[in-house]
């Protein structure tokens, strides 16, 4: 083999090597979102919420292998906290008092393969002490509590950390 050959075919396999590995899909439905016990105040923040949701579960997705679609149903979604009108100026204010205002979020989910189906469910997760200390670490962001949740359960379910 010449010596560019050799150069080109090295480069090559180089290249295949770094690029990087095809990440599984998902795919989230929100079923009768209109019917959730708390997924924000008006069509506009629920939007919101979905699409928050939505965008963290595709993000955690990419640690599925590539040939694995996981299709998550969203049956019912209880944001952290409660709705609690203070006054004129923040009437609608978000509460979190770490009573009985855990995050909570129903879904059923399957896991496949191809056609093969590795795993099925419909589960209830929640975070009861979402208020801790290790917990509200980087509570300023958007849905921290719910994103938290989401992916403490994908990972116990799916077995990966992403």
């Amino acid at each position: 083999m010449s010596r560019p050959a050799l150069i080109a075919w090295i480069c090559l396999c180089t290249l295949s090597a770094l690029a990087p590995t095809q990440a599984g899909t998902v795919q989230v439905d929100f079923v009768q979102p209109d019917t959730y016990a708390d997924a924000g105040r008006d069509a506009r923040s629920r939007e919101e919420v979905q699409a928050g949701l939505t965008q963290h579960l595709r993000r955690l997705g990419e640690a599925l292998p590539g040939s694995q679609a996981l299709s998550i149903e969203v049956l019912d979604i209880d944001l952290a906290g409660e709705i609690r009108p203070f006054s004129r100026v923040w009437p609608d204010t978000r509460v979190m008092r770490g009573r009985a205002d855990w995050p909570m979020i129903a879904l059923r989910y399957t896991l496949r393969d191809g056609t093969r189906v590795m795993a099925t469910g419909e589960e209830r997760i929640a975070d009861l002490a979402y208020l801790t200390v290790q917990h509200a670490a980087g509570a300023g962001e958007a849905l921290h509590f719910e994103k938290r949740l989401l992916s403490k359960w994908f990972a116990e379910r799916f077995g990966q950390r992403p």
